[in-house]
């Protein structure tokens, strides 16, 4: 149980932290000043299962083939990734919420506890011994806890990330399982060149805004900037992006549910108690600076397959997003530049969430 504390107040601490630079608020109390007032409430109250509640559970599935790639059907770089997540709904009642997220007004709660797979391939799978400065293949397994905070106008997202890389993220033997259960599939030979084994430890934060809700032609629509970090041994990159919605009965979240991104546990997507039903188009433009990729610069330690990286990442996503009741499903396209120098073309992969939530 002392690890499950430690974990969740590291994230809780780290929430608190980057939202008070992000605010630049100087009336606010530091977040460590905020904890040593009042230790046993504090820590006790992010570790008392009592004030969290079970509101969701969602599945993803990102692939560059196969049925949710609308424009090409392959098998390379960013090939294949698959995760679950449980959404919860954090009661900060009792004084909590002007802790956790002073100077806020009505802020929400939310956590998050997730696994994840990601799966990275070279060019050409049927290749044994791919060529030296191509894509590595690589596995990545992570278990995610996620806290987050909110208001009207915007949204702190914090995670923790412990996994592991290389075989034992299970990722070649997912790959072998798929394949050999679709008909037509090449068997992928390279994986005996995979990154070495790696405990993979990774952070992330990232604040999106929101801005009000406009209307034309009777349809609703918002803009949603974001800026992000990743820091730890797998990424090392910082991410600028902006989401615009359009569509009916707007929901009151900070945007659709992503594999690579996050879901907004802090307000339901569904939180509309006067429509059974919504609809929404976005699109989505961003970039990174990427200062580390262990999938392209290879191991932290051991020796391992590697290439030269591009520093500078642009991509463009277009998707969808409905809901009748308590289902909601989203799917998306998107095209992102070269990830490293040898990469002849950009990418394309295509995304699906679907979202079963039961409390509102």
């Amino acid at each position: 149980m002392s690890g499950i504390r430690s974990v969740v107040i590291s994230v809780a601490v780290g929430c608190s932290s980057f939202g008070a630079i992000a605010d630049s608020q100087p009336e606010e109390s530091p977040p460590e000043a905020l904890l040593a007032e009042a230790p046993d409430s504090i820590l006790g109250a992010l570790t008392d299962t009592a004030r969290y509640t079970l509101q969701s559970a969602t599945f993803y599935w990102d692939n560059d083939g196969t049925y949710t790639n609308l424009i090409e059907n392959t098998d390379r770089y960013y090939t294949s990734a698959q995760g679950i997540e449980l959404g919860f709904k954090l009661d900060a009642s009792d004084g909590l919420s002007d802790r956790l997220a002073p100077g806020w007004q009505d802020a929400r709660f939310g956590a998050g506890l997730s696994i994840e797979q990601h799966i990275y391939t070279a060019t050409d799978i049927t290749l044994t011994n791919p060529p030296l400065n191509d894509h590595p293949y690589g596995g990545w397994l992570s278990l995610n806890l996620a806290f987050q905070r909110s208001d009207a106008t915007r949204h702190d997202h914090v995670e923790l990330g412990l996994g592991v890389v290389g075989e034992w993220s299970g990722a070649r033997w997912v790959q072998d399982l798929i394949h050999d259960n679709i008909p037509g599939e090449d068997d992928p030979a390279g994986w005996g060149t995979q990154l070495a084994n790696e405990l993979a430890v990774s952070f992330t934060y990232q604040r999106t805004w929101r801005t009000e809700k406009g209307n034309v032609g009777g349809l609703e629509f918002d803009l949603l900037p974001a800026a992000r970090a990743d820091l730890g041994n797998v990424f090392i990159r910082a991410r600028g992006q902006a989401t615009l919605r359009v569509g009916a009965h707007l929901p009151d979240n900070f945007g659709p549910a992503s594999l690579l991104g996050f879901k907004d546990h802090t307000a339901g997507s569904f939180a509309d108690p006067d429509h059974d039903w919504s609809i929404y188009a976005y699109a989505t433009v961003g970039g990174d600076y990427v200062a580390r990729n262990i999938f392209i610069d290879g191991n932290t330690f051991a020796t391992s397959r590697s290439t030269d990286r591009e520093d500078l990442v642009a991509r463009a996503t277009l998707g969808v997003v409905a809901r009748y009741k308590n289902v909601e499903i989203g799917w998306s396209q998107t095209l992102q530049t070269s990830t490293f120098e040898a990469q002849p073309d950009g990418q394309s992969y295509g995304s699906l969430a679907i979202n079963w939530q039961w409390a509102f």
